[in-house]
């Protein structure tokens, strides 16, 4: 790091955090210099790094004295200026994020919980062995992978190529979690900090790290989908149901799994004091004890989560040798609308593979990315990507809550899912470690050590937003960036969910709420504001960048499914038009978005469309 960028780095995280001791600020630098050299855009880096280098000057301080300095950023944030609020809100993040990935375990924060730590963190890589020639290549291990590759395995040669690594059992470290288990050690984010996307990489994929959801795809969105696609009674068909059945059979997915952990009874209290129901979540689990799964997150393996490989591709059920894992696939070679091979990397080394199907389902941030380098064109590839975008409420309460024990999820509450125009959001419970409160409720109010004490006191909920915003992605091969802008019809409902969420914390009991804002928007019951002057100020929040914090692990439609190639990049049957052996089964060819955790979805059009090959 530069030394001036350095010195700006210490002088805001002593004044933000200065209750840290001398190695936690080092391992802080250290953690922030890696997002510096590794974040994907690097245009938003360049502008983070010149605003760090002017800052580290002395003529700062005729300004902003040292301890104004939160202040000062919170100003940023609450700017009416664009690029402002953008600077502010991405220089929280970006220290929430470096502050909360250094802890491993110990320091200023931990020495207050009682949050188990797994200190031995391997991960297993094997060797493999690269064919020159596979039959079927399933690109991508996750829900629509690992499904493709089980179906496909009862009539072809199957070789499955994974770009991540297996899980030792025993992660249980957040950032070693996040940098082995998630895509681009998951730092990426849409273009300008807007949405960090989270997208699971390993053996499993994203269900080696999801949290269990189970949803069903709800019968008016399998009726937009048709309509989207111009059919009658494809996607709310038999056929695809009984896919659905199949799919929650084998993962064993059952209410009977799942109970309402003690990080989320608070918000069932609220829900129903404000006049939401509330059910119990589904979970692809194996029994309902799962006391420490909200770790599973980070790639801690639990023997009762019924991931891809442990259901669709387990030793018994797939060839173990044609599992490839730590195999990046660059691109496809294309020839007389063929895929003819696929150019592979594995540690360091390029290979291609001859091919005589090709099954992507990389995910809908790599998926589309494939394609472009390997020359297809279409012009809807890397469009109308959907995002769930996420934000939350937390509030704290006099009992301990322990916001990261227990099951990931136990309750939700979808009595707004379809409120306006087949649209509107899911309340969740949230499993919530210090990576995301750190990044999401950045303090901005209290004494750092008060607020890091009462962190035990906390529990969150999230408001999963059904999305008709639209992103793209920007294409600077290789490294591709995305693009995405919330709609003023999305921010209603996101906002309409995040009202419902205080309210229900309000109700509850709650003595604090935070609303994950920038800058954060914090309510005390001991300031004697009134909690509807509060609300007032929570929906006067504009539509804008940099308002709300938001997230997504929910990345569906960048190649989505229509018969015209005009409309859409693969045919009814998940053929890539054009191409006669190449076909997508993630959630890539969603129509519209699933509305609900998308896993089930996934699976069962990956189950639905590979019967079909």
């Amino acid at each position: 790091m530069d030394k001036r960028i350095s010195k700006s780095f210490r002088i805001i995280f002593s004044s933000l955090y200065p209750n840290f001791n001398e190695d936690e600020t080092k391992n802080s630098e250290k953690y922030f210099n890696f997002i510096l050299a590794n974040f994907p855009d690097r245009s938003e880096i360049m502008l983070l790094k010149a605003v760090l280098f002017i800052f580290s000057f002395g003529v700062r301080k005729v300004f902003i004295k040292d301890s104004n300095i939160p202040k000062f950023i919170k100003n940023l944030q609450s700017s009416n200026l664009s690029l402002i609020r953008k600077l502010g809100s991405g220089m929280t993040a970006l220290f929430g994020l470096s502050t909360a990935r250094s802890l491993d375990g110990e320091g200023s924060v931990y020495k207050y919980l009682d949050y188990p730590i797994y200190k031995n963190t391997t991960i297993e890589k094997k060797d493999v062995s690269i064919p020159k020639s596979i039959e079927v290549a399933v690109i991508g291990s996750g829900s629509g992978g690992g499904v493709a590759a089980n179906v496909l395995n009862e009539k072809y040669e199957v070789g499955l190529f994974e770009k991540g690594s297996y899980g030792n059992g025993e992660t249980n470290n957040e950032t070693f979690g996040y940098h082995n288990f998630y895509d681009t050690n998951a730092i990426q984010q849409t273009r300008g900090y807007k949405v960090l996307l989270l997208a699971g990489m390993g053996i499993g994929g994203g269900t080696s790290v999801n949290w269990t959801t189970s949803l069903r795809t709800p019968d008016k969105i399998l009726n937009e989908w048709d309509s989207l696609t111009g059919q009658d009674n494809y996607f709310n068909s038999s056929e695809f149901k009984s896919s659905m059945d199949y799919v929650c059979k084998e993962l064993n997915v059952d209410v009977e799994n799942n109970r309402i952990p003690q990080k989320e009874e608070k918000l069932a209290e609220g829900l129903e004091l404000n006049d939401l129901s509330y059910k119990i979540i589904p979970r692809n689990t194996s029994n309902a004890d799962c006391t420490e799964s909200g770790f599973s997150t980070f790639g801690r393996y639990d023997e009762s989560i019924n991931s891809t490989n442990k259901v669709w591709f387990s030793e018994d059920k797939f060839e173990p040798e044609n599992v490839f894992s730590d195999t990046n696939i660059r691109s496809l070679d294309i020839s007389n609308g063929k895929a003819t091979h696929i150019n592979v990397e594995n540690n360091g080394v390029s290979h291609k593979v001859a091919v005589e199907k090709v099954i992507l389902a990389a995910g809908s941030l790599n998926t589309p990315k494939i394609l472009l380098d390997s020359g297809y064109k279409n012009k809807q590839l890397g469009h109308n990507l959907k995002l769930h975008p996420v934000s939350g409420v937390a509030g704290k309460f006099s009992e301990e809550q322990k916001p990261w024990a227990g099951t990931m999820q136990g309750i939700h509450s979808d009595d707004n899912l379809f409120r306006k125009d087949n649209y509107g959001y899911l309340l969740e419970g949230l499993p919530m470690h210090p990576s995301l409160f750190f990044p999401f409720f950045p303090n901005n109010n209290d004494k750092f050590d008060d607020f890091i004490e009462s962190y035990k006191y906390w529990s969150g909920g999230i408001v999963l937003t059904s999305d008709t915003s639209s992103g793209s992605i920007i294409n600077k091969s290789p490294q591709h960036l995305w693009d995405y802008n919330l709609n003023d019809f999305d921010h209603d409902n996101l906002m309409h969910g995040m009202e419902s969420l205080v309210r229900a914390n309000y109700l509850a009991g709650a003595e604090e709420i935070m609303v994950a804002t920038s800058p954060t928007m914090h309510w005390k019951k001991s300031s004697n504001e009134d909690i509807e002057e509060f609300l007032n100020k929570v929906k006067a929040i504009k539509n804008q960048p940099f308002r709300m914090l938001l997230g997504s692990a929910h990345q569906m439609g960048t190649a989505r499914m229509n018969p015209d190639p005009n409309l859409g990049v693969t045919d009814l049957n998940g053929k890539v038009h054009g191409l006669d052996n190449v076909f997508i089964v993630d959630s890539s060819v969603f129509p519209r978005c699933s509305g609900v955790n998308p896993m089930i979805t996934i699976q069962s059009t990956s189950h639905f469309l590979t019967s079909k090959i």
